[in-house]
């Protein structure tokens, strides 16, 4: 094998490695990284969370003492600043690697061409050895999140397998099974925040607060959408707003000044935004002032109505549905989206990069999930 088909093989398993963390790292970029060394792979990793350790320090931990005079390739240039976890090119420089080989630039301003000019001056070589169709696939959805303004924004829903969120009565505890339940307790913990509408908190009086294990962890902030600021004070987000993070979104012309002084002397935030065609709060305007605040991976648990609005101005990026081997019935049992719906199937939206998996060691719920194709700024 040659030099430059070698490059390319190292690159490919990086690749593949990538594609691993799909739907768990976003808005990060997806990456994979290998460690080379005497042309033998001693270490592999990839970014398997957001706000987790990124491919190259895993690949180097996995790598260990065999890092010392290895070569490492990365399918994006390796990080340089400090974020949710300290730069890569710190990690590459302490563990003695010889030279890095990268594909794609990092369309990241504050990181894009630094790795080369910081690792080179530790006496590490760098090659770019430039982008493919399918290193460029694997980050075009960072590449337009580094361009826009939006979030990055994850539908979560468990329903029937007649497609019902609830019961026609109601009843929607418990669709999902208690793995499925944790997982989403794992999701909430890697997001921002965790967004529902005035309804779900009227029916549901969730947390909505993180808990892997019966512990709490890294706490999301907890969002509504309330076009009339009608949240009752007495629910669980009101009571436990000194605690966890609580911001109700409210259309600029909501009246009730007592209300609103209400929530925010118990610890909400309470922000005016405009409103849309059909009266309610505009929701792209909530999620563009999420991001501006630092909030970049939201995860949407409802309900119908959020879910039927986001979608339908393309303001989603990815979808998660639980579905639980359960029939229940009913023409007036709601389904998991609402609003006017789509009216023709090629102008409804489709999932790509769809992943199937089964959740439980029972096989209790079967999950799809996979890529909205609509996104306003894709």
């Amino acid at each position: 094998m040659n030099q430059s088909s070698n490059h390319a093989a190292m690159i490919e398993r990086a690749l593949k490695l990538a594609r691993r963390g799909t739907g768990l790292v976003e808005p990060n970029p997806r990456v994979g990284a290998v460690v080379v060394r005497d042309g033998e792979i001693v270490g592999e990793g990839w970014h398997r969370a957001y706000g987790g350790a990124h491919a190259e320090v895993m690949a180097l931990n996995a790598a260990g003492v065999r890092t010392r005079g290895a070569d490492l390739y990365v399918t994006l240039e390796p990080c340089s600043n400090h974020g949710k976890t300290e730069p890569c090119t710190d990690a590459i420089i302490a563990t003695g690697i010889r030279r890095v080989f990268f594909a794609n630039t990092d369309p990241n301003p504050v990181n894009g061409r630094r790795a080369r000019t910081i690792l080179e001056e530790a006496g590490i070589e760098v090659v770019e050895l430039g982008a493919t169709p399918a290193s460029d696939a694997m980050i075009n959805d960072f590449t337009t999140y580094m361009r826009g303004t939006l979030p990055w924004v994850l539908l979560k829903w468990a329903m029937t397998a007649d497609g019902k969120v609830a019961t026609a009565g109601g009843d929607a505890r418990w669709i999902s099974s208690e793995e499925s339940r944790a997982e989403v307790h794992q999701e909430r913990q890697r997001s921002d925040a965790v967004l529902v509408g005035r309804a779900t908190v009227k029916q549901d009086d969730p947390l909505l607060t993180a808990r892997t294990n019966g512990n709490p962890g890294r706490q999301p902030v907890r969002v509504v959408l309330d076009s009339g600021l009608h949240l009752d004070p007495s629910c669980k987000l009101v009571q436990t707003a000194n605690e966890t993070p609580t911001w109700v979104f409210h259309c600029i012309t909501a009246e009730g000044e007592d209300r609103k002084a209400t929530l925010e002397a118990m610890g909400v935030k309470t922000i005016a935004v405009g409103q849309g065609e059909d009266g309610r709060l505009n929701p792209e305007e909530a999620l563009r002032y999420l991001r501006a605040n630092g909030l970049h991976r939201i995860l949407v648990e409802g309900g119908p109505t959020v879910h039927g609005a986001l979608l339908s101005q393309g303001l989603a990026d990815w979808a998660r549905v639980y579905v639980a081997p359960l029939l229940v019935g009913g023409i007036t049992a709601p389904g998991p989206v609402a609003g006017p719906g789509f009216p023709t199937l090629d102008k409804a939206v489709w999932l790509g990069d769809v992943h199937l998996r089964i959740v439980g060691e029972k096989g209790s719920d079967l999950v799809i999930e996979g890529r909205i194709t609509n996104h306003r700024e894709g």
